[in-house]
C-alpha cells in the first residue's frame, strides 16, 4: 500500500482541522484533492511527507511513518509546495546539488522537461519570472522519479500554454508508476488527466472516487431550458445553476449495471461537480455514497 491514513486528528491551536480522517492510496495514478478554502488540503500534503506531526491517528507512507523522516522515505517522496524558494542557481547546478538525494533522478529527463516548458537553462533563478521558476520546480520534481509526488496548486502562476504543457508531461509513460497527489482549485485544468478525486469536507474524506466511475454514474452538462433539464441524464437531478438563460446541471444516471463502461461521450466536468459538492453537499454525497464505499472496499482488498 502506498498511503494508509487511519483516524487522523490534526489542527492548529484550538482549531481542529481533521477528525477521524481515513484514506488509502493502493495504486499509482493522479489523485486530485478538492475542498473549500481551509479544508486542509495543503496540510494533508505536509502530513504525508512528515513536515507536520499528527495529533493522533496513524499515517503510513510507503511503509514508513513519515514524521520519522527516514532516509529511504525522503528519497522516495517529493513535494512541490504552493509557495517555494529556489536558490540562485542555474537548473544544471540545482540538478548537480539536489538530484543526488533521489536515486531515480534523471538529468536527461530534466533537460527534456525544461525544454518542453521552454525554461532558459543557463539563467539563474533570480533572473527568471515567477512562471519560469514554477516550471523549473515542476520539471525538477518530475525528474526525481519518486514513487510519490505531492503537488500543491501546481498550475498557479502558469499561463494557458504552461498549463497544457504541465498536463502533457504528467501523462508521459515514465510517470505511470507514481502516485501523484495534487491539491488544486483549478479543476478544469486537470480533469482530463486525473484518475481519482478526493473531496475533503468537515475534517473527513467525504468522497473518494475513480474518474471513470463518476463518468459512468453521473451525467452533467448544460440544458437549454427547464424542459430539457427535466430529461437530463434520465435520472435524479443533484444540482443545477443558471448560466444566462441556460441551466448547468449534475444528475445521477438511471441504474447502470456494476462494472459497466461509461456511456459514449460522457465526461466529468470537475468544476461543476466541485460546485455541486460544495453547495449541495449532502444530496450529492448521499447519492454517491455507494461509490465511495465500493472504492474503499476495493482498495482495501486489492
Amino acid at each position: 500500500m502506498m498511503i494508509s491514513i487511519d483516524d487522523l486528528q490534526f489542527g492548529y491551536g484550538r482549531h481542529l482541522l481533521y477528525q477521524g480522517f481515513a484514506a488509502r492510496v493502493e495504486q499509482p495514478g493522479i489523485y486530485g484533492l478538492f475542498g473549500r478554502n481551509g479544508s486542509g488540503k495543503s496540510t494533508l500534503l505536509k502530513l504525508l511527507c512528515g513536515l507536520l506531526t499528527p495529533w493522533a491517528g496513524r499515517i503510513q507512507v510507503l511503509g514508513h511513518n513519515p514524521r520519522e523522516r527516514a532516509a529511504d522515505l525522503l528519497a522516495a517522496v517529493y513535494i512541490v509546495p504552493e509557495e517555494f524558494h529556489l536558490p540562485n542557481l542555474t537548473c544544471a547546478a540545482l540538478a548537480a546539488t539536489q538530484g543526488v538525494f533521489y536515486p531515480r533522478f534523471s538529468s536527461v529527463l530534466l533537460n527534456e522537461y525544461l525544454a518542453h516548458f521552454e525554461v532558459p537553462q543557463q539563467e539563474r533563478f533570480e533572473s527568471m519570472s515567477l512562471g519560469q521558476k514554477k516550471k523549473a520546480a515542476i520539471a525538477f520534481a518530475l525528474a526525481t522519479g519518486t514513487p510519490l509526488l505531492l503537488m500543491d496548486e501546481p498550475t498557479n502562476g502558469l499561463d494557458i500554454v504552461g498549463r497544457a504543457q504541465f498536463r502533457k508531461l504528467l501523462q508521459r509513460p515514465e510517470h505511470a508508476h507514481r502516485a501523484v497527489l495534487i491539491s488544486t482549485h483549478q479543476a478544469h485544468d486537470l480533469e482530463s488527466i486525473l484518475s481519482h478525486i478526493w473531496f475533503i469536507d468537515q475534517g473527513r474524506l467525504a468522497l473518494a472516487a475513480r474518474m471513470d466511475d463518476l463518468a459512468r454514474l453521473l451525467h452533467m452538462g448544460v440544458a437549454h431550458d427547464a424542459a430539457a433539464l427535466a430529461q437530463a441524464g434520465g435520472g435524479t437531478l443533484l444540482y443545477q445553476e443558471s448560466i444566462g438563460h441556460q441551466l448547468a446541471y449534475v444528475a445521477l444516471r438511471s441504474h447502470e449495471p456494476p462494472g459497466a463502461p461509461a456511456p459514449s461521450g460522457s465526461s466529468v466536468q470537475l468544476e461543476l461537480l466541485y460546485k455541486a459538492l460544495s453547495l449541495n453537499r449532502d444530496t450529492v454525497l448521499k447519492a454517491l455514497a455507494p461509490l465511495h464505499h465500493a472504492l474503499t472496499h476495493r482498495e482495501e482488498h486489492a
